[in-house]
Parts: C-alpha cells; sequence; structure tokens
C-alpha cells in the first residue's frame, strides 16, 4: 500500500491513492481523529458483504449506496458500500488543499473530494460530473471511522422520528436526547445503525477524552438524516471485533440507494451536469500550562 502524507500548520493527513484514496491518519494538534489499521487484518468466519474483505478503518467514501443493493435506473448491482472505495485515484496537493478524484463507472461519473485546510476548520468538498448519457441518481456517505472508546460526550440534532437498521431499539427511542443516552450506555459487545430522521439542524458536536472538541456542519435540506453507526465491539462477530463509531450525514431515507430512490429522496445530476456540496469540521483542543487552558 502506497501511503502518502501531507501537512497543513495543525493538521497531518496520511492516504492511500491505490486504495480508494482511504484517508489512513487524520491529525490536529498531533491528535488522530480516525480509527487505525488492526494488524494482522483477518477476514470474518463468514460472510459480512464485500466491505469487510478489506480492513476497515479511517475514511472512505461510499458512492452511489452504502448498502448493496440493484441500481434503480439501469438495474446493475451496486457493491457494499459502493463502488470507490475499490479504485485507484488521482492525488495532488494544491496550496492549502489536497484532491482527490476517480472515474466511476457504473454509474459513470467523476467524482472528486477537496479537502481544503483553514486554521481549525476542514472544508470537505465533493463534485459529482456525470459521464452518462443519462440521469444519474445517487448516495454519497461520509465513511468516516471515529474511536468509539475515546468519546466522552456527543449533541445531536433534534428529529422527526428514530430507527435501527440493525436492531429492534428496546427501549423505544423518541428523542435526539435519548439517542445520545442510549449509544453512551451501550453494553461491550453491541452495534446498532441509528437513523435520525428529519432532522431540524446540520449540526453534530463531539466531545473526545483528551479534550478535543469536533463539530460536523451540513445542510440539512440535502441531508435530511443523520446516521450513526456505533461499534461497540459487537461487529463482525467471528472476525476482528472493532470500537469505532461514524456519523454520516445521509442524503436519503437510509443507506440503502434503492429503498432512498423509491421514497423520493436522492441526489441526483443531469447528463452532462455536475454538483456539488460541502460538509465542515472545526475542531478545538487544548493543552494545559500552568493551570490553564489554552486553546487551538
Amino acid at each position: 500500500m502506497n501511503i502518502k502524507q501531507a501537512d497543513f500548520d495543525n493538521w497531518h493527513i496520511e492516504y492511500t491513492p491505490d486504495d480508494g484514496a482511504r484517508i489512513v491518519a487524520l491529525k490536529y494538534a498531533d491528535r488522530d481523529l480516525f480509527t487505525s489499521a488492526t494488524v494482522p487484518f483477518r477476514q470474518p468466519d463468514r460472510f459480512y458483504g464485500e466491505y469487510e474483505t478489506r480492513p476497515v478503518f479511517g475514511y472512505d467514501d461510499c458512492f452511489p449506496t452504502v448498502d448493496q443493493c440493484t441500481y434503480p435506473v439501469g438495474y446493475f448491482e451496486c457493491r457494499d458500500h459502493g463502488e470507490l472505495c475499490w479504485q485507484p485515484w488521482d492525488t495532488g496537493v494544491n496550496g492549502s488543499s489536497l484532491i482527490c478524484s476517480t472515474d466511476c463507472l457504473n454509474p459513470a461519473v467523476n467524482f472528486k473530494r477537496t479537502l481544503s485546510f483553514e486554521g481549525n476548520r476542514l472544508r470537505w468538498q465533493f463534485e459529482v460530473t456525470s459521464l452518462s448519457a443519462d440521469r444519474v441518481v445517487f448516495l454519497h456517505v461520509m465513511h468516516a471511522l471515529l474511536p468509539l472508546d475515546k468519546i466522552a460526550d456527543l449533541t445531536l440534532p433534534d428529529c422527526g422520528r428514530i430507527s435501527d437498521e440493525n436492531n429492534a431499539l428496546e427501549p423505544v427511542l423518541i428523542s435526539s436526547d435519548d439517542a445520545g443516552k442510549y449509544l453512551k450506555s451501550s453494553q461491550r459487545g453491541s452495534f446498532s445503525m441509528l437513523l435520525l430522521k428529519d432532522i431540524t439542524d446540520g449540526a453534530v458536536k463531539i466531545r473526545f477524552s483528551d479534550g478535543l472538541t469536533l463539530a460536523i456542519d451540513f445542510d440539512k435540506e440535502l441531508f435530511p438524516t443523520l446516521g450513526i453507526w456505533w461499534n461497540n465491539g459487537g461487529y463482525p462477530d467471528g472476525g476482528l471485533l472493532r470500537t469505532e463509531c461514524a456519523f454520516e450525514p445521509i442524503p436519503g431515507t437510509c443507506s440503502d440507494l434503492s429503498k432512498s430512490f423509491k421514497d423520493g429522496v436522492v441526489l441526483s445530476v443531469e447528463p452532462g451536469g455536475k454538483m456539488g456540496w460541502e460538509i465542515i469540521w472545526t475542531v478545538s483542543a487544548f493543552s494545559t500550562t500552568n493551570g490553564l487552558s489554552i486553546f487551538k
């Protein structure tokens, strides 16, 4: 695996152009925001989907779906967690930005991810350019795996309703506060994929045990659902159990493109057209000097 790296003031990033432009490490003030690879990697004893046949850590882009499904226009099969993580990407640094792009065959688009580092802010910018003669419909989900065991607190947006793609919830979760308490009290060996639907605000705030905070801001009109993957050493059974979580703005009703398409909630781009959007991460970290907290 060819690992490249770059530094932008307090930021340090490591990434693999030949492995889906996966972000191996993303550090702010020497604190890594992402999970790391488990060495040695071992596949689960039974099949959990194609995505679990490769190491799962760090960051990948999920496009045009997260869940494996049949593409709703043209009816080809979409791979588990999408097409992009299996492809080589073109990458390059331009000033304070890291630009990564690749051509996707199914559906036919050019996908570009630009990370712009602005002080303590990281601007994730995405752009899809159609290479197809037909309308392209898609979901895009940031698959950023954070270390669950280092999360001390979180603030979630209010929402209309909550469901779990993996489990029947007991007790039933009514509010975002309920969801936060449910996640923080989860027992070792459990996992959930919560969907907070019809969110009222595109904002999440996470506080880590080392004092770092991460604020995630996004357009709730484009991303009406917030997915929360919360794996407290419960998945995958029969393999390398991981401790990880992810906060995923979803431009649909769920992680499945075909189901979201039936619900009428997907992103799309017309032949020859393009579409862009962004999600902003803002971090604050502090160090203690003579009893004083100094924010960077």
